[in-house]
């Protein structure tokens, strides 16, 4: 029985007889896709038109694939002739044209007239582009346009393709698709996996009004976009990218066949498709996907009536990837803004950028989480360090944590992204779980220990004992200090047991305390005078109870005009003086957006904080000390009691809650004590820094000793050891990116980083409404004026009672809680050091308020609400 000449679409099974492209188009109608109705011109009418020439195609083939460019091009031409003049096979004619009038009976109907060569849409090579599609044929035009997909596979750049690329040598043969044209509304393609990284969790997809030849012919710039999609279904998540381009023209079939049309100007930069069609086409590319069992290209149209797929090929020239990258993840400024300043120094960054990859990510490989090779814990946008929150994202997930509590305690937005991980398993979990236990003795044994030694680094490298040690001698000394904390920090361990008593009290505490268990658990761990910086806030109220009872420090702080920087010796002699160096000696060492080496500590700069004494001196509204410790305590015990209350009987709740109860105390004592004591070693190390930066301009490395700051961490070894480089025109050019990037504004959350770097830094215009909410982190309830404070050079203006609006916690605000009645923050979360000194005073905390400092106007009268979250203005 011989081969079918003409086949519908339907029946077209045979890659064989049908070719690559028919046979996928059977394949996506018998999974139930919509492709438009055609049929198939077989390999039969190909082959018997060459054996009736007397052509042994496949003898020829092989004798081109191995002649000289110059003999092949010769032949292949000799077989194109043959080709065009061989008449139809005896009946083939007539049965075409029936084909074609009963599959569309009106003779104005235009005709797609496609290759599908028979190693055309294979798994091994795509062959995509290389054969003949020609659109927009009029009946009569449809038998030249399937000699011209025969002739297509005798071309020059079909044997130099196939030998490139290592495909099959074996003979192919034409068949031909041949389909009424669709009236395109918007066409294009689309990728299952990104046609780039592989990766299987995005999907790739390109538009262009009209009909789409000119887009895979690459004659036009189109719409680009990337679709999200997630969890085992793949479902649409959100357009990761859009790129819109200018469309000037559109191709339309018309009666005449294929014309170009002008777009009108207004809509040229329209998008092509709306989200709700992307994600369509995205579930569509991911259908198709499975029903092939692997990753494909596909080509779409969307006419009046719906969306059709015109193509579907395997994709292969990119390997399927679920490895997660940097660009794929989500960042967040969160916890870094907490006590970084806005710009940081590159010598910060750099640090920070250490200290996360060895004291924060190495500890979890210790546990045996997997981190993708190339993924970062932090990256720099125009200066500002962010934070991956995909990546401990998966880590939680690996160590079977709750993830909902990530935003909560970390601060920032939800993640969107979520991206497939794998837990640890059993084996591997009860091993993570003793790595943990001996993180936790190693903070036991060692963290008094640690800590006495970072407080004497900082007497021992006080400036006036450095001034003899040479460039040499101080950055051996830099890099002992390196070495020191890599055998001694324990920053891990203390964050771990301060996330886990929190995990593992959000699981219980829902159901048997109810929806306010929040805010009595932040009530019950405020004012056990445990916290170390929040110490600080009593030792204040002491200084200024000490002023009020000093009669000249009291008149010096109600000055109209008040020179600050001449405290020493006005007030020599006093109790307050010596209550105030006291203070410096216990927490000078501290400072607003202390992480980063170069910001200046309290001791160099007091004068914010006797502004801030000499508000509370002259207002005479601040409670002492005992009425502090006293107010702190009664809201702690009456928290402690209602919990109790709610646990009724049940005598296992009562010991299960204490337990996590002391631990979660302990630990978030730890965390301060911790982070208090390595900014006695960062004020050592910044002590060593400026006498380094002295040295370095004595020899001509530096213009002035505070721009050691602008090298890295290598730089300044580098130089320190004697590297020839000129550090001036480095710290010049920093020095000029740091300018540029005070100018511009970018967001606190990056969820698609490339199109950030883009677009630039994004400009962001807020308006004006009602109430607002946010993540209550304190207990309690406040009133009174915004206060909106950004620096320390707000600080002046703050008066008691005000509601302090910051963008973020920083823990060197610890002074103005003393003062504030409450505190709202742009970003945050209930494990930053500023949330546990806030809960440890008492003061109410709502944090993740998006745009506070823009949306509460100054002087603004405004009541927050722990217990529903709320910011209220008390005058709309």
């Amino acid at each position: 029985m011989s081969d079918p000449l003409i086949l519908s679409l339907e029946e077209s099974r045979d890659p064989r007889l049908v070719g690559g492209k028919a046979a996928g188009l059977a394949k996506l109608l018998g999974a139930g896709f919509a492709v438009p109705g055609g049929f198939c011109v077989t390999t039969a009418v190909y082959r018997r038109c060459l054996e009736e020439a007397g052509i042994d195609a496949v003898t020829v083939w092989k004798k081109a694939l191995h002649s000289s460019e110059e003999q092949r091009a010769q032949e292949q031409a000799r077989i194109r002739e043959v080709l065009l003049a061989q008449p139809w096979p005896a009946g083939f004619q007539a049965d075409l044209e029936l084909r074609l009038t009963n599959l569309a009976y009106d003779p104005s109907i235009r005709w797609a007239v496609r290759s599908s060569a028979t190693n055309e849409d294979a798994a091994e090579a795509s062959a995509a582009g290389l054969f003949c599609t020609t659109l927009g044929r009029a009946l009569q035009e449809v038998l030249p346009a399937i000699r011209d997909c025969w002739i297509s596979l005798w071309g020059a750049h079909v044997c130099q393709y196939l030998l490139r690329s290592g495909g099959d040598p074996v003979c192919p043969a034409m068949a031909v698709v041949i389909q009424p044209m669709l009236d395109a509304r918007v066409a294009g393609v689309a990728y299952s996996i990104h046609p780039v990284t592989g990766r299987t969790s995005q999907v790739a997809i390109d538009a262009v009004p009209g009909l789409a030849s000119s887009l895979v012919n690459g004659e036009v710039t189109p719409d680009q976009y990337v679709v999200e999609v997630v969890g085992e279904d793949l479902r649409p998540l959100r357009v990761r990218r859009r790129i819109l381009a200018q469309k000037r023209q559109k191709l339309v079939v018309t009666a005449e066949g294929v014309q170009a049309k002008w777009i009108p100007s207004a809509e040229q930069q329209q998008s092509s498709l709306s989200d709700e069609e992307l994600f369509e086409l995205a579930r569509l590319a991911k259908q198709i996907e499975a029903a092939f069992r692997q990753p494909v290209d596909l080509e779409w149209v969307w006419d009046a009536e719906r969306l059709w797929v015109v193509q579907a090929r395997p994709i292969t020239a990119v390997r399927p990837s679920q490895t997660l990258t940097n660009d794929e993840c989500e960042w967040t400024r969160a916890n870094f803004k907490e006590t970084m300043p806005e710009l940081p120094s590159p010598l910060g960054l750099s640090f920070l950028e250490r200290f996360m990859d060895a004291y924060i990510i190495a500890p979890y490989r210790r546990l045996g989480c997997t981190i993708p090779e190339g993924l970062s814990s932090v990256r720099v946008l125009h200066g500002r360090p962010y934070l991956n929150v995909t990546l401990f994202y998966s880590l939680v997930v690996q160590l079977y944590g709750n993830p909902a509590f990530l935003t909560e305690q970390m601060g920032g937005e939800s993640v969107t992204f979520t991206p497939p991980v794998r837990p640890l398993g059993p084996l591997a979990l009860i091993r993570a779980g003793f790595v943990m236990m001996r993180e936790w003795r190693k903070v036991k044994r060692q963290g008094p220990h640690n800590f006495a030694a970072m407080k004497q680094m900082a007497e021992t490298y006080r400036p006036d004992r450095i001034q003899d040690l040479s460039v040499q001698e101080l950055t051996e000394t830099l890099n002992n200090l390196g070495r020191w904390l890599d055998d001694h920090e324990v920053t891990f361990g203390i964050a771990g047991g301060v996330a886990q008593s929190l995990q593992a009290m959000g699981t219980f505490l829902p159901a048997w305390l109810g929806l306010d268990w929040r805010e009595l658990l932040n009530a019950s761990v405020q004012g056990q005078g445990t916290v170390i910086s929040a110490q600080q806030i009593m030792r204040l109220a002491e200084l200024v109870e000490a002023a009020r009872n000093e009669p000249v420090v009291q008149r010096w702080f109600l000055l109209e005009s008040w020179p600050a920087n001449s405290f020493r010796e006005t007030l020599a002699g006093t109790e307050f003086l010596r209550l105030f160096e006291r203070y410096l000696v216990d927490y000078g060492h501290r400072a607003v957006g202390e992480s980063d080496v170069m910001s200046l500590r309290i001791a160099e700069q007091p004068e914010p904080i006797l502004a801030l004494l000499q508000t509370q001196v002259r207002s005479g509204e601040t409670a002492s000390p005992r009425e502090m410790v006293l107010r702190q305590a009664q809201r702690r015990q009456a928290a402690l009691a209602e919990i109790t209350r709610r646990f009724g009987w049940r005598l296992h709740r009562r010991v299960v809650f204490r337990w996590w109860y002391r631990r979660l105390c302990r630990f978030c004592a730890l965390r301060e004590a911790n982070r208090h004591h390595l900014m006695y070693y960062s004020t050592a190390v910044r002590h060593l820094l400026l006498r380094l930066g002295e040295r370095m301009v004595d020899q001509g490395i530096l213009t002035l000793r505070e721009e050691v700051f602008y090298l890295t961490l290598e730089e300044r070894t580098a130089l320190g050891e004697g590297a020839r480089r000129d550090g001036k025109i480095l710290v010049r050019d920093r020095r000029e990116e740091r300018t540029r990037n005070e100018a511009l504004q970018v967001p606190d959350t990056v969820r698609d980083w490339g199109e950030i770097v883009d677009q630039g830094a994004q400009s962001r215009s807020v308006g004006t409404g009602g109430d607002l909410r946010g993540i209550p982190i304190s207990a309690g309830v406040a009133s009174g004026p915004v206060r909106i404070v950004r620096s320390v050079a707000d600080w002046k203006r703050v008066q008691a009672g005000d509601i302090l609006v910051v963008p973020v916690i920083d823990p060197g605000m610890a002074p103005l809680f003393g003062v504030a009645a409450g505190l709202v923050a742009e970003m945050g979360g209930t494990l930053s050091h500023g949330a546990i000194i806030a809960r440890e005073y008492g003061l109410p905390v709502l944090v993740n308020v998006p745009y506070a400092t823009s949306l509460l106007r100054e002087n603004e009268r405004v009541q927050i609400a722990s217990s529903t979250g709320t910011i209220r203005r008390l005058v709309p």
